[in-house]
């Protein structure tokens, strides 16, 4: 026996479905959508982590070769103390530009501040491996941070100290090597000196070689290339 519907109940039919469909595209539409937003703030809240922190690791190893130039420039210096004619002026005026010179560093802190402080921008990312390893990151950051300042606000007592004390004094110095001299006759010179290189300089190293590993291991895990890392700074 077939069966066989009538006009009323076809259209019915046919609206019924065509409702369901709709609601299902709809809500299937939107939950979608929602999916891919979600993953573009995920990304975009782990590429500005990882770029900030690669872009610190960059400065500071500069900071870190420049300081490795420096300890080698003073070695040279400090070892010929009591014969300063036999070294080179161009090394000698390093030295003293090491001394006297100040550094002036803009840190960064935009991306650790929202990452930290923003609750929303830990639930977007999801990754509680990644989230626990930026955190560490962010921490050696910050220990960082301190020791640069820490070396520039030494640096600056002894600069001004040393402005005064050669240039700006009664009796000025006329010479590059007695400036040196001068700058080398003080106790508190001699201890920056060594501090800088033992202490300030080695433990920049072993932030630089921390750092690396641990903002690689980032990009591993959220599988971030260097590419989308530049083009990601361009953009921003």
């Amino acid at each position: 026996m077939k069966w066989k519907l009538s006009d009323f109940w076809k259209q019915t039919l046919s609206c019924t479905l065509g409702t369901v469909i709709g609601i299902i595209l709809t809500f299937g539409t939107s939950a979608w959508i929602e999916y891919r937003e979600k993953q573009e703030t995920e990304r975009t809240a782990a590429l500005m982590v990882i770029h900030n922190l690669e872009s610190f690791v960059q400065d500071l190893a500069l900071m870190v070769k420049e300081l490795q130039t420096i300890d080698e420039v003073n070695a040279k210096v400090l070892a010929a103390k009591d014969h300063l004619d036999t070294v080179s002026e161009d090394t000698l005026s390093m030295f003293v530009t090491g001394i006297l010179s100040h550094n002036f560093n803009t840190i960064d802190e935009t991306a650790e501040t929202i990452f930290s402080s923003n609750i929303e921008t830990w639930k977007s990312i999801g990754n509680s491996e990644f989230i626990e390893l930026a955190g560490n990151c962010f921490s050696a950051k910050r220990l960082m941070v301190k020791f640069q300042e820490r070396l520039e606000a030494e640096k600056d007592e002894l600069s001004d100290m040393f402005l005064e004390k050669v240039f700006y004094s009664d009796h000025p110095t006329e010479s590059l090597q007695e400036t040196v001299a001068t700058i080398l006759r003080s106790s508190r010179c001699r201890r920056h000196i060594k501090k800088q290189g033992d202490f300030y300089l080695r433990g920049m190293e072993q932030g630089v070689k921390v750092l690396s590993e641990k903002t690689d291991q980032c990009k591993r895990l959220m599988n971030v290339t260097d590419e989308e890392l530049k083009q990601f700074g361009y953009n921003e």
